[in-house]
């Protein structure tokens, strides 16, 4: 992997929000399909961050240091040129062809949102806290973040007698570099990345055998509009909130149908934990403390130069590429 090493230090000028839209065709009923809003604005110079006694902010530093003691036996930390500091899952435990949300796990649905349940031992932290790209070296990394949320996706649905559903992780708004979270472009993926599965499979245990692969994909992604968006997740800057996924109900799908998170799952039960200071303390973790977020200017090789996703075109999800 050809990680080039960046300079670490202050970035300063304003910050430059890049948009690649991307809009399907075909309508859903409006009272299934909430209106996406806006993330926070990003600032346009330093904003200080104060701490606060019983929430952390998503930028805050403690994201870089908390999360080794259960990912550093299962990969490597790195600085990638476009997205700062990262970890990067070991290939020999995840394999070549690793995807996000969509390998080794499945959903389940806690009555009020999906939540990604990891095959990975070490699953309840990446991906619940942080996000995922396709770094500079053609594979996915995780960008570091405080925030837990049941699964740090986007979502999609089909139109009406259109009964498929799609998800892909969330672009980043900051990433890090010198130790500090600097503003990154907000990028709407192309509907063409998603991972669809048809209604009756979105809560499969083998989900990955039953995303949609190979041409069908381009359908599917033309005849599908986005749920949701990405929504304010608080008063501090790049504070954003995961996208919902549509009611199981509105999918036709009910009772055993739908899979519920064990209250015991051990995974979820770490997640959630870590997610408050009261809580994230007797698991090691740092009390929030008061820090600067910097602007930053959006850089090509960013999410929305990527192209259609991995194995869109056909083919199993392999690596992206440039």
């Amino acid at each position: 992997m050809n990680w080039v090493a960046i300079q670490a230090g202050s970035l300063a000028g304003v910050f430059a929000m890049l948009i690649v839209a991307a809009v399907g065709c075909g309508d859903i009923p409006q009272d299934d399909a909430p209106p996406a809003t806006a993330a926070n604005p990003p600032p346009a110079a330093d904003v200080q961050v104060a701490a606060s006694a019983d929430a952390y902010a998503d930028t805050d530093p403690s994201a870089l240091t908390d999360f080794h003691s259960t990912l550093d036996a299962h990969g490597a930390w790195v600085d990638d040129p476009n997205y700062g500091t990262v970890w990067v899952p070991a290939a020999a435990e995840v394999g070549p062809d690793f995807a996000p949300y969509e390998s080794a796990g499945h959903w389940t649905y806690d009555d009020t949102d999906y939540v990604w349940a990891s095959d990975y031992d070490w699953g309840w932290a990446p991906f619940h806290y942080g996000r995922w790209v396709i770094g500079y070296g053609g594979g996915w990394v995780w960008v570091p973040g405080r925030v837990y949320a049941p699964a740090w996706v986007d979502w999609r649905i089909g139109g009406p007698d259109y009964a498929y559903v799609g998800w892909y992780p969330m672009a980043p708004l900051f990433v890090w570099r010198g130790g500090y979270a600097v503003g990154f472009g907000a990028v709407a993926y192309g509907p063409e990345r998603y991972y669809y599965v048809g209604h009756g499979d979105v809560f499969a245990p083998g989900l990955r055998g039953r995303v949609v692969v190979g041409a069908q994909v381009g359908m599917i992604a033309a005849h599908t509009t986005a749920y949701g968006g990405v929504g304010a997740g608080g008063a501090h800057p790049f504070a954003a909130a995961a996208g919902h996924g549509p009611a199981p109900a509105s999918m036709g799908l009910s009772g055993a149908a739908i899979v519920h998170a064990s209250p015991n799952d051990r995974g979820a039960m770490m997640a959630k934990n870590f997610a408050k200071p009261s809580t994230a303390a007797a698991m090691g973790a740092h009390p929030p403390t008061p820090h600067v977020v910097r602007p930053g200017v959006a850089r090509k090789g960013s999410p929305g130069f990527h192209g259609p996703r991995p194995g869109a075109a056909g083919g199993r999800h392999g690596p992206g590429h440039h």
